[in-house]
């Protein structure tokens, strides 16, 4: 005997020559979006013809008997989030809670996906280890607890666990400027609306050196495609080197540079030391998120601590709480964590050099 194999929201999509994200807006009748007449009615007739029947309608009994929670991450080749996804298992396994992971590699139609197979298949909650821009948050929200960490944002009504990068960068910004570094580069990938988190840390640390006459950041930045992201396991590191090299090409005045994390700063510190150059001697360099290889014999990186376990854990706490009913389904809560920085080797007081080619 077979089993009928049940149709899903991509089979629909395909079927009707639509993207996923258009298929789940029209079958689940979403308000604030229009598309044709003939869209629409080619979307819902393939879905008839198909048997589909739509999570909002009929809501699936969880995959197993304990309760299962989606986490979902940009990516997990970034120690931050690694670190900060086994944080949320550690603690959903505490409560018998099993977990499934998903990367975006901050797509926002993957994060559509992501929450169409979350009704699909009755997930107990959703934690978001970034802030998420998908557009069915909300109303997915309204059915299933989620949770998301990132930088506060106060117009996403979802329980967050937020942060304050502009004031990590303000700390970063004080710290360089209290060594003598008044002209220092910051180090980057993608500084855009998606990436709002690495736009704060600049802005901050922008902030502190505008209020200094005779000091200057300059910004070497390169975008990163989700497909390069997934492509390329070690991009983060890759742009610092290869944006460090050109800084050094053209700047030979600055004696700081602030990477926008760990990551982009191992790369800083591979093109230093490839060039001769020592640290913090010859430049001081700082990054941010404190990783646990942050504070290798050989690296001692300067870093701002951003408590990353324990956002992890209290994440899943308070959507834990959620899913049982201890928390009124009204309230919003938001858990805000402060930042301090961690110095380490990778910075000292200026010291005039003698420049080299």
């Amino acid at each position: 005997m077979t089993t009928k194999k049940r149709i899903t929201l991509e089979d629909v999509s395909r079927a009707a020559g639509v993207s996923l994200s258009t298929a789940s807006m029209i079958l689940n009748g979403r308000p604030d979006v229009s598309f044709s007449p003939d869209t629409v009615q080619n979307v819902r007739h393939t879905a008839d013809v198909l048997g589909y029947r739509s999570p909002a309608r009929h809501r699936a009994k969880p995959l197993s008997s304990r309760r299962l929670v989606l986490i979902v991450s940009p990516n997990i080749g970034n120690a931050y989030y690694s670190s900060m996804v086994q944080a949320i298992q550690q603690a959903a396994e505490q409560r018998g809670v099993s977990t499934l992971i998903f990367t975006t590699y901050r797509e926002a139609a993957k994060e559509d996906e992501i929450l169409d197979m979350a009704m699909e298949m009755g997930a107990s909650g959703i934690v978001f280890t970034m802030m998420p821009q998908s557009t069915l948050l909300e109303k997915v929200n309204r059915s299933i607890p989620i949770v998301a960490v990132g930088d506060r944002n106060t117009s996403l009504n979802v329980d967050t666990v937020e942060l304050d990068n502009y004031s990590a960068g303000m700390l970063v910004g004080r710290h360089m400027l209290s060594l003598g570094h008044r002209h220092i580069a910051f180090i980057s990938t993608t500084l855009n609306s998606v990436n709002s988190m690495r736009v704060r840390r600049l802005d901050g640390v922008r902030a502190v050196y505008a209020e200094e006459e005779g000091t200057s950041v300059q910004v070497f930045s390169r975008d990163i495609t989700p497909l390069e992201e997934l492509n390329d396991i070690g991009i983060e590191h890759r742009v610092g080197y290869e944006l460090t090299m050109e800084c050094l090409k053209r700047h030979t005045h600055i004696s700081g540079i602030v990477a926008v994390n760990d990551s982009v700063a191992y790369g800083v510190l591979d093109a230093l030391s490839e060039k001769g150059l020592r640290v913090p001697e010859d430049y001081s360099v700082c990054g941010f998120d404190n990783l646990f290889t942050s504070h290798f014999r050989n690296v001692g990186l300067t870093s701002v601590e951003h408590h990353i376990e324990e956002k992890g854990r209290n994440a899943f706490h308070i959507l834990y709480e959620r899913m049982t009913g201890s928390i009124a389904p009204n309230n919003i809560t938001r858990v805000e964590f402060s930042h301090h920085l961690r110095e380490n080797r990778s910075t000292a007081p200026f010291q005039q050099r003698r420049e080299k080619n």
